[in-house]
């Protein structure tokens, strides 16, 4: 699985707005899309029938909750 630091470089390099696929363990970046079946259908084409997705905020902003 990859490092926190290393999975807020990539939300931070992605398109705003747009979803990202993962590998089932987390580990690589499977599919990509500007809405959830995008990236769904990009990670299958890829090879990988169950993706984690994560969707990348608007603009990074800090949060207290």
């Amino acid at each position: 699985m990859p490092s926190l630091e290393e999975r807020l470089r990539l939300l931070r390099q992605a398109k705003p707005e747009s979803w990202i696929a993962l590998s089932e363990d987390e580990s690589k970046v499977v599919g990509c899309g500007a809405t959830y079946r995008e990236a769904v259908e990009d990670a299958q084409r890829n090879g990988y029938e169950e993706p984690v997705l994560i969707k990348v905020p608007e603009r990074w902003i800090p949060l207290v909750l």
